[in-house]
């Protein structure tokens, strides 16, 4: 049977791969192609008499397919004349200073039209710019800042294209022209102008371009223990930082462009001021408890005055506390006082500690303090809490992340106990019947909130009122 030799594609431009084909050969025969110099290429036939090849078009000929039994075919390839592809380049702006953003713009086109997705290398006799990938317009861009003053050629070069047009390897060049950097000028200026230790500080840093405002410049301030902050200047080229940390004594602050968009080199310009911070003034923390005798399970109120310079501080956050862990918080009125109400604290003497751990004055106050003992007297009643504790539940759930069980002795047998976490006021985990003894108890389960409670409260009706005793509540240690 003879052989058929079949091109596909039959007419290719250089470079361009190409099937020859062929049919009618005895099964399993070696058919051997040959084209052009290319190394010949020996196929076996399948079942069906049928054998390929691929080749690389180089140049107009024969193509030969040959086998011992079925004889040979020819075939003729046809190289098509290379179409052709032209880049060009263009800038923005057309008259760029040092330091300013210049983008650089190729158009990369096969026989006129627009060549999309080919990547181009932008560069200069200093190095790549950048690389970009054409746009359906054929257009591919780079922006930098990096062009030095003085006469810069850059060159783009396609380094990848799909196009029937051979672009690899194509370039172009533009002159880019850069003129000399404007001037930039950055000052600083404080206020207050004689502030003290502990007091908010303002530095302004003020940024021009040949005296005209920088919008949009980005200003690090620091002093040589750190930085300050960041500002970004606003139209009128101000950019600022507030700081309460400066110590006593004369400050450098250093104002320095770090970025900046402006025809003026300045990134990297900076300024200096000294501020002068007089020593901090004094801060007094004062404690007052009521009522002035309570009893084990009562409610006490901790009060704490705090003044500069005898002057009441509004505002200043206080941290209440005992040995035994925090009370609470509270922040200080018009009169410089905030409070906490406990019923938590046992019969003895209480050290309660009062610390600011945040205000907003010319005196230093954070990390003041000031202690109160509170002596706390026996309950009348003869209800007694016993301390609890609570273990954790596998896995702890958020809404059921531990138990506990309460206990409390004394109560009338058959009353009612009622066990609070906190104070008598605080929230109700479980109940209980006091047995013949006065005896009760009950397990209640904690969710993730309550187990940050480390006390509680039993209370029980008498017939003198309401008895109550509070114990401590953690977390079961064996």
């Amino acid at each position: 049977m003879a052989l058929v030799l079949t091109l596909t594609p039959s007419t290719v431009a250089a470079g361009q791969t190409f099937q020859a084909a062929v049919t009618g050969a005895a099964p399993g025969e070696v058919i051997t192609f040959t084209y052009d110099a290319a190394p010949p290429q020996s196929i076996t036939a399948d079942a069906m008499g049928n054998a390929s090849a691929t080749f690389t078009g180089t140049t107009t000929g024969a193509v030969v397919a040959a086998g011992p039994t079925s004889g040979a075919a020819t075939a003729t390839l046809t190289i098509s004349a290379a179409q052709n592809c032209v880049i060009t380049v263009t800038s923005t702006p057309a008259n760029p200073t040092a330091g300013q953003p210049v983008t650089v713009t190729a158009t990369v086109t096969c026989n006129g039209t627009p060549v999309q997705g080919a990547t181009v290398l932008f560069a200069t006799v200093n190095g790549p710019l950048g690389i970009g990938v054409t746009s359906a317009a054929g257009q591919a861009s780079v922006t930098t800042s990096t062009l030095p003053s003085g006469l810069n050629v850059v060159t783009a070069t396609v380094i990848s294209a799909e196009t029937t047009c051979i672009c690899v390897g194509t370039s172009a060049t533009v002159n880019i022209t850069v003129a000399a950097a404007q001037n930039c000028a950055i000052t600083l200026s404080t206020t207050p102008a004689n502030p003290t230790a502990g007091q908010p500080v303002t530095v302004t840093a003020t940024v021009t371009c040949n005296g005209a405002p920088v919008q949009g410049a980005t200003v690090l301030f620091a002093t040589v223990n750190g930085p300050l902050g960041i500002g970004v200047t606003t139209a009128a080229g101000q950019a600022s930082v507030t700081t309460s940390t400066l110590p006593a004594g004369a400050n450098v602050i250093t104002a320095t462009v770090i970025a900046a968009n402006t025809t003026c080199v300045c990134v990297g310009v900076s300024a200096t001021a000294t501020v002068n911070v007089g020593a901090a003034q004094s801060c007094v923390v004062t404690l007052s408890s009521t009522p002035a005798n309570p009893t084990a399970g009562q409610p006490v109120t901790v009060t704490a005055t705090v003044t500069c310079n005898g002057a009441p501080v509004q505002g200043a956050t206080v941290l209440f506390a005992t040995v035994n862990g925090p009370l609470g918080i509270g922040v200080t009125s018009a009169a410089g006082q905030a409070s906490v109400t406990t019923s938590t604290l046992p019969a003895g003497a209480n050290v309660v500690t009062a610390t600011v751990i945040a205000a907003n004055t010319t005196c230093t106050c954070v990390g003041v303090s000031g202690t109160a003992t509170v002596n706390v007297g026996a309950s009348t009643g003869g209800l007694t809490a016993n301390p609890a504790c609570y273990t954790l539940n596998f896995p702890p759930l958020p809404w059921a992340f531990a138990t506990a069980t309460f206990s409390a002795s004394g109560a009338t047998p058959g009353a009612v106990v009622t066990f609070h976490l906190d104070g008598p006021s605080g929230p109700v985990v479980c109940t209980a019947v006091a047995n013949a003894s006065g005896n009760a108890s009950c397990t209640a389960t904690l969710n993730i909130g309550q187990v940050l409670y480390s006390s509680y409260t039993a209370t029980t009706p008498s017939a003198g009122g309401t008895l109550s005793s509070s114990s401590t509540l953690g977390i079961c240690l064996t």
